[in-house]
């Protein structure tokens, strides 16, 4: 699995991953910097999006995912 971190500067941070799914087919998720990961999930949820992992530690950063009411998966992270 790829991982690059985007930073156009102090307050524009987010980062993609790329993997191959057991279908072999690729995937992509966008990953965006959240300085509040339960609040930010909370919120995804009134606007009719689902938690689709719950925040967890990685290493030095904090990740959660959650899809949009269209079924796109979006990432967020804390600490990047």
């Amino acid at each position: 699995m790829a991982f690059t971190n985007a930073n156009g500067g102090p307050d524009t941070v987010g980062a993609t991953s790329v993997k191959l799914t057991a279908n072999g087919k690729s995937s992509v998720t966008f990953y965006i910097e959240a300085e509040d990961l339960k609040a930010t999930l909370a919120k995804v949820e009134r606007l009719g999006g689902k938690t689709v992992m719950p925040p967890m530690k990685a290493g030095p950063v904090e990740l959660a995912m959650f899809a949009d009411p269209e079924g796109n998966v979006i990432g967020l992270a804390k600490g990047m």
